[in-house]
């Protein structure tokens, strides 16, 4: 007997067009190598704004290479603000065309697109390896830490997180995502896991007697002396606010810029890892040993770094001075 089916089940969903399927590939993969929700956004709105005015101009991503190539320079290069085009810096520019070759190259190898990568065709800019590398002087970081009044919570908590960054040198995200199951306590010292690094990776810390104290002291104040018993995901960092009193609700990346510009004077927490590794060159660490604690993958990477932190120091300053007879 020949069994007939009804013809809605019959019908199928329509294939997604190559373009759409090649993005979506391409977006599961960077997201799943990076694991950084920021990223992963970056890639996201980077490759549909592109598209969008790819379209506008009655193009798409699979056009002829030489007129994406075109409109991909002039994307890379402007942005809108105020209703006005202005230009963008080195390194934004030569990010937008990173992000849109790799969808070429990854499309290209996993064979969902057969057209020549058109971001190829286009020129990168000049830019200063870590132009906007600046370290705080010691004295401010000093100051600034001796003047938090550590009687409250929320001076503990700020002075333990500056003193961690300061002295670890992770990324702002890094520190935002940390939580009691990435602390290991033992005797006087603190040993710190970041389960997820740029790029992957895990870094571990083991904490100076010194900040570790301070540390414990403060999650002490948070949550009593049992710590350690608190759930795997009870976040380090938590909000002071009366909203969150008793929640121990984590604070956010641009909580810890506001504590870094309360406390230090700059709202850009990546000036901490800066200042760590002038101070960790200063003290005769070598460039092994800080490439290794700033998970930078090649020495020559720590190399650029570092001469960017000290570009601005002249030990030869005060004697020209003299002898142009300047007092």
């Amino acid at each position: 007997m020949l069994v007939t089916r009804p013809a809605a089940e019959l019908i199928t969903r329509p294939p997604t067009p190559p373009i759409d399927l090649a993005i979506a590939v391409w977006l599961d993969a960077k997201s799943k190598k990076s694991g950084s929700a920021k990223t992963a956004r970056a890639y996201q709105d980077t490759i549909a704004d592109f598209r969008a005015i790819l379209i506008s101009n009655g193009l798409d991503l699979d056009s002829d290479p030489r007129a994406v190539a075109t409109i991909a320079q002039a994307y890379a290069g402007s942005r809108k603000q105020d209703g006005q085009a202005h230009d963008v810096s080195a390194s934004t520019y030569n990010q937008r065309l990173a992000i849109l070759s790799s969808f070429y190259a990854h499309a290209r190898k996993q064979g969902l697109l057969d057209i020549d990568n058109p971001i190829a065709r286009v020129d990168r800019r000049s830019a200063h390896a870590y132009q906007h590398a600046q370290p705080l002087e010691k004295s401010a970081v000093a100051g600034g830490l001796q003047a938090i009044d550590r009687t409250t919570i929320e001076g503990k908590r700020d002075y333990a997180l500056l003193t961690v960054a300061l002295s670890t040198g992770r990324r702002v995200t890094e520190l935002a995502n940390l939580r009691r199951a990435d602390l290991h306590i033992s005797a006087d010292r603190v040993t710190i896991t970041f389960q997820r690094t740029k790029g992957g990776k895990t870094a571990i810390d083991t904490l100076s007697s010194s900040v570790s104290r301070v540390l414990i002291e403060y999650l002490y104040a948070v949550y009593g002396a049992d710590f350690a018993n608190r759930p795997p995901d009870a976040p380090i960092w938590s909000s002071t606010s009366r909203a969150d009193k008793g929640n121990k609700s984590a604070i956010g990346t641009r909580a810890i810029g506001d504590i870094c510009l309360k406390r230090l004077g700059t709202s850009r927490v990546h000036t901490l890892r800066h200042t760590y590794a002038h101070l960790m060159q200063a003290d005769g660490a070598a460039p092994s040993v800080i490439q290794a604690k700033l998970g930078h993958e090649s020495l020559a990477t720590t190399g650029r770094y570092l001469a960017a932190l000290t570009r601005a120091d002249n030990p030869h300053a005060d004697a020209l001075a003299r002898s142009l007879g300047i007092d």
